[in-house]
């Protein structure tokens, strides 16, 4: 069986066209109709890196110790997914965002100035972590570093004035990108992922391949006709903001613009958490939401262009598919965007499709748990190959091919927003969520079922006492060393 892993960047998990009317994905609407749709899938982690890598190994942050964007995974980490399957007889290889090490660490080769070295990309392609095959791009959309590593040197070979279109560091800017849909992130990546796949079917070999999109990230631009291919007045509104007042106190601070107020764990914080952005009216925040709808539209066209390659000569049917994303993006909900701190459902939930070759009913929507964790494991299994050791993914097989089935009782979320103790861990079964924080007395409980946009906090609330002793017992007993937990969930 071919494997293809399939990943946007920042996409939340309600703007799949299956799921949201207002949004035009045709091709991802196309691969829910060859599997299942997963509407309660979450990431393991708020921010890129430790998501991505728990993707590669399928071990939580704590365990392969990337907790942030600003962390690395050592080069020798392993084995990885990729290895299992190179070392299967696969063809491996890894096409576009790979945010495996720190993007702002000039020893890391995935930072400047080593991804500027447009003459390296042009001769170096893996392996890497395991893939035998990389090709590789770092950054986002309009700005500078976006057009470095292999993208930017296939840029330069065709001629592109990269300063013309990536001169914008802004992570605020949106609207319409001059550059042409032809040089587009999202064209380069399905490009070099249809090439792999020719690559593979010339060798005779069955493929494991990661087409890893770049959008819908900010800057929130996409070039025309895609940045007006929604009208902004009939995007959905992102939800409303709430009273703050019986959250932690950090939810008020950084709605205020406040960063974390007056922690000094949190101020020692690093980049890519949740931000406010006040300068935007209510007509301009649905022009970026509808911007944002138009990026996952272009990447949903050249996935298109994937699954029309698979379909032309019959690989689709001995394929195992699977989209997601690394974690969404609030979008303006409750007057935050991008990620971070904050545990609402539109930040930590992520889009969630599989489509097995044994799927027993097709286009059905499954509302079994499924975490970024598990995706290693079950991919392997597909293959008939075993987890590497160290794994704390579960084999989600069984709800892969039937929409009835459920292996997951609960999700596990972890977050350290800055170097120090300060952590968060986010746990979710079907109804509620809970949420702790070492070296923090404070706490959130909440009711999916009865309030989805999080609005009542019932971590302090007499009546649910009982519920939230009984969820920390099963999950997190207080006293847990780091250690402890580790090792308990390890073996759950």
């Amino acid at each position: 069986m071919n494997v293809l892993l399939i990943t946007s960047d920042q996409q939340r998990w309600d703007c799949l066209g299956r799921l949201n009317s207002a949004i035009k994905t045709p091709n991802l609407d196309r691969l829910a109709d060859r599997g299942i749709l997963f509407d309660r899938a979450y990431t393991v982690n708020p921010v890129c890196t430790p998501s991505r890598c728990s993707l590669l190994t399928g071990q939580y942050p704590s365990q392969h110790g990337c907790f942030h964007v600003g962390t690395n995974l050592p080069a020798d980490y392993g084995p990885t997914v990729a290895h299992r399957f190179a070392d299967a007889g696969y063809d491996t290889a890894l096409l576009g965002k790979a945010h495996f090490q720190a993007c702002k660490d000039p020893a890391s080769p995935e930072s400047a100035p080593q991804v500027h070295d447009l003459d390296h990309f042009d001769h170096w392609h893996g392996p890497y972590f395991g893939f035998d095959h990389a090709e590789l791009v770092i950054g986002h959309t309009s700005e500078p570093h976006a057009a470095g590593m292999h993208y930017g040197a296939w840029l330069r070979a065709q001629g592109v004035d990269l300063p013309t279109y990536f001169d914008i560091h802004d992570y605020d800017h949106y609207g319409p990108w001059e550059l042409p849909v032809a040089q587009h992130g999202s064209t380069w990546v399905a490009e070099r992922t249809l090439a792999a796949i020719d690559r593979a079917a010339e060798a005779q070999k069955p493929f494991f391949h990661w087409a890893s999109f770049q959008d819908p990230h900010n800057p929130y631009v996409v070039p025309e006709p895609w940045a007006s291919l929604h009208d902004a007045t009939t995007v959905p509104h992102s939800a409303p903001k709430q009273d703050l007042s019986d959250k932690p106190d950090f939810y008020a601070a950084l709605a205020e613009g406040n960063f974390y107020g007056d922690d000094p764990e949190l101020q020692a914080k690093v980049w890519g958490d949740a931000k406010v952005r006040p300068e935007l009216s209510p007509d301009d925040t649905q022009k970026v939401r509808a911007v944002y709808y138009g990026m996952v539209s272009l990447m949903d066209q050249q996935i298109g262009r994937i699954l029309d390659r698979l379909e032309a000569d019959g690989t689709i049917d001995d394929t195992l598919i699977v989209f997601t994303s690394d974690h969404g993006d609030y979008l303006g909900d409750h007057g935050f965007w991008g990620k971070g701190l904050p545990t609402y459902e539109g930040m930590q939930r992520v889009p969630f499709i599989v489509a097995h070759p044994a799927c027993q009913n097709r286009g059905e929507i499954s509302h079994a748990l499924q975490s970024l964790v598990d995706v290693p494991s079950t991919l392997l299994a597909a293959a008939d190959l075993p987890a590497p050791a160290g794994n704390q993914g579960l084999d989600q097989s069984a709800a892969w091919v039937d929409a009835s089935q459920t292996v997951r009782d609960h999700c596990r979320l972890e977050f350290r927003p800055a170097q120090g103790p300060f952590k968060q861990t986010t746990f979710i079964e079907d109804r509620y969520k809970l949420v702790v924080y070492d070296t923090r007395d404070y706490g959130e409980l909440y009711d999916l079922e009865s309030d989805p946009h999080q609005s009542q906090n019932l971590f302090t609330s007499p009546d649910h006492h009982d519920l939230r002793d009984a969820m920390i017992a099963k999950y997190r007993t207080p006293g847990d060393t780091p250690d402890m937990i580790r090792t308990r969930m390890a073996v759950a």
